[in-house]
């Protein structure tokens, strides 16, 4: 190797070695993807007045202080998830104070919360009814909670009653101001009867409430749900009942015929018989969920 080829090897190599120390590579770079923006969905919280089902909005008789019956607001929510995955929420009425009254949609004090529900689904109470005895109130179950229809055994402001809703829940003394009298068809918290689309039998329903030709009727374990009106018929509030009377009962939830074996007037009950699984079977049903001729 000639004198004059050393120069030459020696850039050369110091060519490559820079190459090297500098790192790079004929690998495509890398993007920065640290001031990417990453995107969250908006949840929207349903607006106040907002119901999980079609009903029309409806107002509210009722002012600042007065009791009424009504779901929680957490109970409405759920419903809206519950429906998203095809099935429906669950309903149990409390006793709350109304703050403040609005168009659609009302401002009630439930145990310590604030929350607006939509009038549809409130039930008011009417401060100042007194009750007889043979009445049919409805209320909330005062030693526990939840909606309930109770047969008055002693009048007054604050009458004795049999709760009627539920097995064996037993007697009370209602507060003052803390029921309605039962008196007329159609009225909120009585007993209607409403044909099943599929099997066009007759299923009990309880009114929470009604508008045009649309009723709001909580059934089977709380599930709330429409009916068009003309497919439902009420369930007389009060009725004359003797042994032997062929009634229509709805001990599984939809009506059918039974005999009256006895009437216990003194608590607004009647035991009656009907067939079930090839059998005749007795059991009690209260005043106010009996029927004495099918409709049609």
């Amino acid at each position: 190797m000639s004198k004059k080829m050393l120069p030459l090897l020696s850039i050369g190599l110091l060519s490559m070695t820079l190459v090297a120390c500098s790192g790079k590579t004929d690998a495509p770079a890398k993007t920065d993807t640290s001031s990417t923006p990453v995107t969250t969905p908006v949840v929207v919280a349903p607006a106040p007045d907002q119901l999980p089902f079609d009903f029309p909005a409806v107002k509210l008789d009722a002012k600042a202080g007065d009791i009424v019956l009504a779901p929680s607001r957490s109970m409405i929510d759920s419903d809206f998830e519950a429906q998203k995955k095809g099935s429906t929420g669950t309903y149990l009425f409390y006793n709350a104070t109304v703050v403040e009254a609005g168009e659609k949609a009302t401002k009630l004090k439930e145990i310590i919360d604030e929350v607006t529900i939509p009038n549809a689904l409130i039930l008011p109470i009417k401060a100042g009814q007194t009750a007889k005895t043979g009445d049919l109130v409805v209320t909330w179950w005062q030693s526990g909670s939840g909606l309930q229809r109770a047969y008055v055994t002693e009048g007054g402001k604050t009458p004795k009653v049999v709760y009627l809703d539920g097995k064996n829940i037993g007697t009370d003394t209602l507060k003052a101001d803390s029921f309605n009298v039962l008196s007329s068809d159609w009225q909120q918290g009585t007993t209607v009867a409403c044909k099943d689309r599929e099997t066009e039998k007759y299923e009990q329903f309880t009114l929470i409430n009604s508008a045009d030709d649309m009723s709001l009727i909580s059934g089977w374990a709380g599930s709330l749900k429409t009916a068009v009106k003309s497919r439902c018929v009420p369930v007389p509030v009060k009725g004359t009942y003797k042994a032997g009377d062929t009634v229509y009962v709805a001990p599984f939830g939809t009506f059918q015929k039974a005999t009256v074996t006895s009437v216990d007037k003194a608590n607004g009950k009647i035991k009656a018989k009907y067939e079930f699984a090839g059998s005749s079977t007795e059991e009690e049903f209260s005043f106010g969920s009996i029927l004495v001729t099918m409709p049609q």
